[in-house]
């Protein structure tokens, strides 16, 4: 009887269910990345990292001329003692750049005063036109104008006209040489005046090793076309120093030279002079 009992139940219950085993992962290699079949996450591709560009550096561009630039000078010496010197000196330069033509004007005054006493002045003027042709030459006029007491010239007018040759011309350095043909007119404090044509050289240097630091030399003759004996030489050489961006100093030693001198002067005259500049 239990038997029957036992075997009804196992009946009502029905079959032991089965564990399933699990079914095996199948992975599509061509739908999956690489990345998620080797088992390894990575972050979602982003915007692409920007790409530095190197750029060649642009050449600097060349200094374009100034069309106007001058400069003012000013120098001073006082001595005391047995006897009071004082000695200013004054200079002043102007230039006008308008396109080939170059206009030139400069002037400068010395003046000595010993025991409240002048003892001897200096002026001097120029003005200068020049015009570029070409590359490498130019043709110039000038006029100048001198009073020294301190060579006994009364007063002294000359003009010239030539041709100058560019022998080197552009940055740092610049020589150049000029030759023509004048006429001096000159009035003396002892003896009579002159009056004579005249021959003209001139060289020119100016070496700018940096802006507004610089070195120039300038040497001129003269000569009397007639009579050769009568020539006079001139040489001024100067160093320029900057201070700041408008003032510099400078240093300059001039010598001018006269082979048929003023009666009762030397021949040769020497200035040597330490001036404060501004540039503008």
């Amino acid at each position: 009887m239990q038997d029957a009992v036992w075997i009804v139940l196992a009946l009502l219950q029905g079959p032991a269910p089965v564990a399933a085993a699990p079914l095996p992962l199948v992975v599509d290699p061509i739908v999956l990345p690489a990345s998620a079949v080797s088992g390894r996450l990575t972050a979602p591709p982003g915007p692409p990292a920007p790409v530095a560009r190197v750029s060649a550096a642009k050449p600097a561009a060349p200094r374009k001329p100034e069309l106007v630039k001058g400069k003012a000078e000013l120098s001073y010496v006082s001595t005391g003692g047995t006897a009071s010197t004082q000695t200013i000196g004054t200079g002043a330069e102007a230039v006008f750049s308008p396109g080939l033509w170059r206009l030139e004007s400069r002037g400068s005054f010395l003046r000595t005063r010993t025991d409240g006493t002048v003892r001897a002045r200096r002026l001097t003027g120029q003005f200068k036109t020049a015009r570029r042709i070409g590359d490498a030459a130019e043709v110039f006029a000038r006029a100048n104008y001198l009073r020294n007491t301190f060579a006994g010239i009364d007063n002294s007018v000359d003009g010239a006209a030539g041709v100058t040759a560019l022998l080197i011309k552009g940055e740092p350095q610049r020589l150049a040489l000029d030759s023509g043909f004048g006429y001096i007119g000159e009035d003396r404090t002892r003896g009579p005046g002159r009056y004579l044509a005249t021959m003209d050289l001139g060289l020119r240097h100016q070496w700018e090793f940096t802006r507004r630091n610089r070195i120039s030399n300038d040497a001129s003759v003269k000569a009397d076309v007639e009579r050769t004996s009568d020539w006079r030489l001139s040489h001024v050489a100067a160093l320029q120093a900057a201070l700041n961006a408008v003032l510099a100093l400078k240093l300059s030693h001039e010598i001018t030279y006269r082979n048929e001198p003023v009666p009762g002067f030397t021949k040769a005259d020497t200035v040597a002079a330490a001036a404060i500049v501004a540039t503008f």
